[in-house]
């Protein structure tokens, strides 16, 4: 087997044929599969599951430490604030000057303005005053959109073939909701996200083993709950600072999302029709779909064979399981180390899920997307920073948005 591969090999050497072990309802056969082979994982696969499964108990534990007081003391100030019928009016920033508090009178339907000593304690500032001037996008918005989607979801996995009952549904975004807090504040303070595509691939096939198709669906779901919910929370806050209107950009998040989708399952059929040997080695203009042959192969893993087959007593892969342990001890001793610590300690800087989840790209990622990256971050996040911090600060926008079109 190839050391670097984003294919599975069977006993041969040769890459793995899952048509052999499926039935004609893509159920997993397993007589078909003890004549076969077993599923063999190149030395990066083996590599990127154990650093995935390390980065989501990291992930837990280190939102925990770090950050469980300051989640625990928004959240009741949160709720505080939903159960006031209050609107906030903006005042000039002047230091030492009291921030007003505009109420509504329920009975009168008329507005007073009174002093508002908790404004600091709340930490607003000035772009939160700002925008008091606009009514919020009411909760009852986003319930029937939830409602909406939430049904229609439950119709598709119902209507068609993909053998995922409505209960896995709610599962899978039962998932996202205990997760999004953490993977939304990694997102916040580093700029990556913390992929929970593993874990939903190994807990569907855990629930609903020997089903490909449902945990291609059941991880869709989950997977994309999050990515999605992390972009709307970032579009969000652009909006915040470019003082956009709730309610306006809730209105065109909407508009963008059921265009965006109309347009890509266009496109994606067109290519499948118009472009030959697609998301094949024989593609032409590079169409070979990495990101989806990992997925593909991760449905073969763990939607087919499954993991009690990978993680079981004997089982050449066991050994992985010792990740999560590791990965759920290891910040809570940084963490020990770093309350202890000066504020400028490196021990502070230290965020392991952020370390793990970046190996986690290989495959389809190699050494040389590895290197190149280490590279320019060195050279313009370090180098230039220091000897030209004007011209950094002005291109370094520029410069990330030119990497992620491609």
């Amino acid at each position: 087997m190839p050391i670097l591969s984003s294919s599975v090999f069977d006993d041969t050497g040769k890459p793995y044929d899952v048509s052999r072990i499926l039935t004609k309802d893509y159920h997993f056969d397993l007589e078909a599969y003890t004549k076969y082979s077993k599923v063999y994982l190149p030395i990066t696969y083996v590599l990127a599951y154990g650093v995935q499964f390390a980065g989501l108990s990291a992930l837990v534990t280190h939102t925990i430490c770090w950050h469980g007081q300051d989640i625990w003391q928004q959240s009741k100030k949160s709720l505080a604030e939903d159960a006031r019928e209050s609107k906030a009016e903006y005042q000039p920033v002047n230091s030492g000057v009291r921030c007003a508090k505009t109420t509504a009178n329920t009975h009168s339907g008329r507005l007073t303005t009174e002093p508002d000593s908790s404004a600091s304690i709340r930490g607003e500032d000035v772009h939160c005053r700002l925008m008091h001037r606009y009514e919020d996008a009411p909760i009852s918005w986003y319930l029937v959109t939830f409602v909406a989607m939430l049904t229609i979801g439950i119709f598709v996995v119902e209507y068609y073939p993909v053998y995922l009952p409505w209960y896995g549904l709610l599962l899978a975004l039962s998932i996202t909701a205990v997760l999004f807090i953490p993977v939304g504040i990694v997102m916040a303070i580093t700029n990556q996200h913390s992929s929970l595509y593993l874990i939903c691939q190994i807990i569907c096939g855990f629930v609903f083993p020997g089903r490909p198709v449902a945990n291609m669906v059941f991880v869709t779901y989950c997977y994309i709950s999050s990515a999605q919910g992390i972009k709307f929370s970032s579009d969000l806050k652009l909006g915040h600072y470019m003082k956009i209107p709730p309610k306006l950009l809730f209105k065109v998040q909407i508009a963008a999302t059921l265009v965006s989708s109309v347009v890509q399952i266009g496109v994606l059929n067109w290519m499948f029709t118009h472009i030959p040997n697609i998301c094949t080695p024989r593609a032409i203009s590079g169409f070979t779909c990495p990101i989806a042959r990992v997925h593909f192969n991760g449905s073969i893993l763990w939607g087919v064979v499954g993991p009690q087959r990978f993680f079981g007593n004997g089982a050449l892969y066991r050994p992985l399981i010792w990740a999560f342990p590791i990965g759920f001890i290891a910040p809570i001793l940084i963490w020990l180390i770093g309350r202890r610590s000066a504020a400028s300690s490196s021990w502070r800087k230290i965020n392991l899920p952020v370390l793990f989840g970046s190996l986690s790209w290989i495959p389809p990622a190699t050494g040389l997307n590895f290197s190149v990256w280490a590279l320019v971050c060195f050279l313009f996040n370090s180098h230039l920073r220091r000897r030209a911090p004007a011209w950094w600060g002005k291109y370094t926008m520029t410069l990330s948005a030119a990497l992620d079109s491609g």
